[in-house]
C-alpha cells in the first residue's frame, strides 16, 4: 500500500473543518467524507474517521481499500456522542503508517478573531488555545509533513488557491467552480462577523501624510 495517500485536515473549532473537508473529498479519486458532497452539516461524529479520533485501534487496513488518496478530517477539539474531546491525530497518523499509507497533516488557519467570536457564539467559550497547544506539544514535534491551509486565501482566490494546495500535497482537488461553491453563500463566512470601522486612530497620521505630499508637489501613488 505504498502508494496510497492519508490527508489529514485538522484546525480549530469553527476554523472551516467541514469547508475543507467538503472541498477537498469532492474529487472523484479521493475517498473522503461523502455526505458533505450533499449536505451543508453533517455532525463532527459522523465523520468517517470519528471513531478512530477516540480509539485508533479500531482503524484496520481494509479502511484503505478501494482508493489511492484518502481525506480524514477532525476539529480539535471535537464533539463525539455529545462530549467533547481532544482527537487522537497522531495516533492515527501512527497506524496509518504501519499499514503503509503515505501520511500528511494540514492545519486550517482562519482569522483568530472571528474565529473567537465563532467559537464563543456556538461553543460559549473560546478553545483555539486547545487546539494550538495540542497541535505544538503533538503534531509539530512529529516526523510528518504538517501544512497550513488558508481559510481566508480560499474564499479569496477560490479554485486558484485550490489549485496550488493540489499541487503543494500533491493531492487530487476538484477545480469545477459549480462544485466548489456548492453550499457557499455569496458572502463569504467572514462576512457576518464584519462591521464597519467609522474611525481609526491612524486615520489621520495616514491623511496628514497624503496633504504633506500634496503640499510638496509629490506625485501620489
Amino acid at each position: 500500500m505504498l502508494d496510497k495517500k492519508l490527508l489529514i485536515v485538522t484546525g480549530p473549532q469553527g476554523s472551516g473543518n467541514h469547508l475543507f473537508s467538503r472541498l477537498l473529498s469532492l474529487h472523484p479519486e479521493v475517498s473522503g467524507w461523502e455526505e458533505l458532497k450533499h449536505h451543508y452539516w453533517v455532525p463532527s461524529d459522523l465523520e468517517p474517521f470519528a471513531d478512530y479520533w477516540i480509539n485508533p485501534d479500531l482503524l484496520t487496513e481494509e479502511k484503505f481499500y478501494g482508493y489511492k488518496y484518502h481525506l480524514a478530517n477532525v476539529s480539535c477539539p471535537f464533539m463525539y456522542d455529545g462530549k467533547r474531546y481532544i482527537p487522537k491525530i497522531l495516533e492515527v497518523a501512527e497506524r496509518s503508517r504501519n499499514f503503509g499509507i503515505q501520511v500528511e497533516i494540514a492545519i486550517i488557519v482562519r482569522d483568530q478573531n472571528i474565529n473567537a467570536e465563532q467559537q464563543k457564539r456556538v461553543r460559549g467559550e473560546v478553545t483555539t488555545p486547545i487546539a494550538q497547544k495540542y497541535y505544538y506539544d503533538t503534531l509539530l514535534q512529529s516526523d510528518f509533513q504538517v501544512h497550513f491551509l488558508d481559510h481566508e486565501a480560499f474564499f479569496l482566490h477560490k479554485q486558484h488557491y485550490l489549485k496550488w494546495v493540489g499541487k503543494l500535497l500533491n493531492f487530487p482537488i476538484e477545480l469545477d467552480l459549480e462544485k466548489i461553491n456548492l453550499f457557499i453563500d455569496n458572502k463569504d463566512a467572514n462576512y457576518k462577523y464584519i462591521s464597519y470601522v467609522s474611525e481609526y486612530w491612524l486615520d489621520k497620521e495616514v491623511w496628514a501624510g497624503i496633504r504633506s505630499k500634496e503640499a510638496r508637489g509629490l506625485k501620489l501613488s
